[in-house]
């Protein structure tokens, strides 16, 4: 049935996504934020390191590609990712989305917390993060923000992250 409407084009080479994780404070945990340990008498709690910029960051790039969340992947209920470094997770999303012909162009990462304080790892945090997405620096921004005391973040009990990305079919 023709509906008048002209084709629409191919699709664009170019493909966005956006990820949001948190996790509370627990102790006897590390702080992991970017595969860096961050100073902090408490840590995240999470089956895996908690490291909650790259599981949001992994959940951007996966709904960019149409794929399930991190939790489909690497799901809880297995006990081979307790504790796993989170960049493991990230570099297999990556080798993911490569296998099928998608590639990272940029991300733009927000990490919220009013405590510990997370400026001075930034630089490593962004080495980091440009090995494991195979990403020149420049195109990775990445900044760190407190909530103005409002909320869980705010109360300091627990991190939030946000991240968008492009990638893009070779």
């Amino acid at each position: 049935m023709s509906d008048g409407l002209p084709k629409p084009p191919p699709p664009p080479k170019f493909r966005t996504g956006f990820g949001y994780d948190v996790h509370p404070f627990a102790e006897g945990r590390k702080c992991i934020l970017g595969g860096v340990e961050i100073p902090s008498p408490k840590g995240l709690l999470g089956h895996s390191d908690a490291d909650v910029l790259l599981h949001a960051l992994a959940d951007a790039l996966l709904g960019a590609a149409g794929l399930p969340d991190i939790g489909h992947f690497f799901p809880n209920t297995e006990e081979r990712w307790r504790g796993v470094d989170s960049r493991v997770l990230l570099r297999e999303v990556v080798a993911r989305l490569a296998h099928r012909g998608l590639f990272v162009g940029n991300v733009d990462l927000v990490i919220v917390a009013e405590r510990p304080k997370i400026a001075p790892h930034l630089a490593k945090i962004k080495e980091n993060l440009s090995a494991d997405l195979r990403l020149g620096s420049e195109r990775i921004g990445l900044k760190a923000t407190t909530n103005e005391k409002l909320g869980f973040v705010g109360r300091e009990e627990g991190i939030a992250a946000m991240a968008t990305v492009l990638i893009y079919e070779a």
